[in-house]
């Protein structure tokens, strides 16, 4: 699984504390929107039979703030 190394605060691993990790994570993807707010975004993989071939995406999406040490989900997943 691949996470962002250039944040200053291990955001996806404060995000697991709150939520179960999906069993198919490929990576956590959070981006800095703008002061101590983040966007979180969950890829995961799954097999389309229809086309047979594994399809990546973003499974779930979460905006955060970042408050001290704890993360705030500020809005449920998308």
């Amino acid at each position: 699984m691949k996470e962002n190394s250039n944040l200053p605060v291990d955001v996806c691993g404060l995000l697991f504390k709150q939520i179960e990790k999906p069993l198919n994570l490929v990576h956590c993807k959070a981006v800095n929107v703008y002061n101590d707010r983040y966007r979180i975004n969950l890829y995961t993989r799954k097999y389309n039979e229809l086309y047979d071939l594994e399809q990546t995406r973003i499974s779930e999406s979460y905006f955060c703030k970042l408050v001290g040490e704890t993360l705030e989900i500020q809005y449920p997943k998308i």
